[in-house]
């Protein structure tokens, strides 16, 4: 009697961060190591269920991709034979923080792993505008001290 084969799909087990505008690789893979190739992939953000990246029968399926990731998303095919469903995403942004599901499956199997994506802003992208309103209000404050110090010191 032949059991069809068990699907298990890891995740990192950890957050994976990024920086907005930089490229990033979200880990996944099936265990034990199998080739993925023929498998159904599929990359989906957790709290819309939408669709980030589709893979099936050897291809990349755009149809149901959300409109943010259209051109930014590439399954690193190298990989799957190995059991790898690895995801890159090209120019991160903002909106791109949060869970992803990478579900896999076919006939007989299916099973997901979450992977957690952390995009830090630089700095400047982080600010909120009163914390530069703040700032900038701090340094006229400190120049015009400074200034009136110096006037009052020169009579």
């Amino acid at each position: 009697l032949h059991c069809p084969a068990q699907l298990r799909v890891v995740g990192p087990g950890h957050p994976v961060t990024a920086t907005v505008g930089q490229d990033v690789v979200l880990p996944c893979h099936l265990s034990p190591q199998r080739d993925a190739r023929s498998l159904e992939v599929r990359w989906i953000r957790d709290s819309i269920s939408e669709t980030v990246h589709h893979y099936r029968n050897g291809e990349d399926l755009y149809r149901e991709q959300m409109g943010a990731y259209a051109g930014r998303t590439e399954l690193l095919r190298d990989g799957l034979s190995a059991g790898s469903l690895d995801l890159r995403i090209t120019g991160l942004r903002p909106s791109d923080d949060g869970l992803y599901i990478c579900t896999v499956g076919d006939a007989v199997a299916y099973d997901e792993a979450t992977v957690h994506l952390e995009v830090s802003a630089p700095f400047f992208h982080n600010a909120q505008p009163w914390m530069v309103a703040l700032a900038l209000v701090l340094v006229l404050l400190a120049v015009s001290i400074g200034l009136g110090v110096y006037l009052f010191r020169k009579q």
